[in-house]
């Protein structure tokens, strides 16, 4: 399978290193992984303490088809939002990595055309997203979700699904709730016992909230008829409220407080050491 890669920044916006945007990547290195580790040493033997995944740098060679003019448009794209830009990299499966761009050398027009090196620093693991939804008091037969990565669909009545993590780390969960609620919460259970929650004191006809518990990017906002607000005031402080699902298999309960139609929709984000 040819391998394909892009930059995506916080708003969505595509930048593929393709024929069509006339800028190609190739001489990729540093796609791997490194680990560092720390020892206690008794008598001959060692016995690892901690493991750090380390900042490391992603270097390649950029070809400007259309030459300077390609050039410039390939900065303007970088300087719409440098923070939090992703480098997408898909082969057999998609998966992407935080990056930021440090360095982008400028050489001379040869043949039309420019060469230039950038590099990377590689700020995370290579993440895979994927999503499953719980409805709740409705028949969702027939639906079709246009979710561009992995999803796993179940209409669960009672408002429990099965989910695991199959990445190395903890995930962290992006929480979409939908509809109706009254101080809603969502349970994270192993072998039938709580082990984290959200809680919120907050309560709607209609409305869409969501709680993202990414490190680099966490809020609890809830959307009524257009007017956002930021509901970071309204958790329980008591739970732990931004949720990460440890390595393996668990059930995720959601409990909207209502009778009506409402949904919850989970989004998990896997770490793996490489792609």
């Amino acid at each position: 399978m040819i391998r394909r890669l892009y930059l995506e920044n916080v708003y969505g916006t595509r930048f593929h290193f393709n024929y069509q945007s006339g800028v190609l990547i190739s001489m990729l290195s540093g796609l791997g992984f490194s680990n560092e580790y720390t020892y206690l040493k008794y008598e001959n033997q060692y016995d690892q303490v901690e493991r750090v995944i380390p900042l490391t740098e992603i270097s390649a060679m950029l070809t400007f088809l259309k030459g300077y003019l390609g050039y410039k448009c390939f900065l303007d794209y970088i300087q719409q939002n440098e923070q939090n830009l992703k480098l997408h990299y898909q082969t057999i499966e998609t998966a992407f990595c935080y990056i930021d761009i440090k360095s982008l050398s400028k050489s001379a027009l040869i043949g039309g055309a420019l060469q230039s090196e950038i590099s990377f620093n590689k700020k995370s693991l290579w993440l895979k997203e994927k999503a499953i939804s719980i409805d709740v008091n409705t028949d969702c037969f027939g639906k079709v979700f246009p979710y561009s990565y992995p999803f796993i669909y179940s209409s669960a009545y009672e408002g429990k699904v099965s989910i695991a993590n199959k990445g190395i780390v903890k995930a962290p969960l992006k929480i979409e709730m939908y509809g109706a609620v009254d101080n809603p919460e969502v349970n994270i259970l192993k072998n039938g016992e709580i082990v984290s929650s959200l809680k919120l004191n907050v309560s709607s006809l209609d409305c869409a909230i969501t709680v993202s518990s990414n490190p680099t990017i966490q809020y609890m906002s809830m959307n009524e008829a257009g007017n956002i607000t930021n509901i970071y005031q309204d958790q329980d402080f008591t739970c732990d409220n931004f949720l990460f699902l440890g390595v393996g298999e668990y059930e995720i309960e959601y409990k909207p407080g209502v009778s009506t139609l409402t949904s919850c929709r989970i989004t998990i984000l896997e770490g793996y050491l490489g792609n």
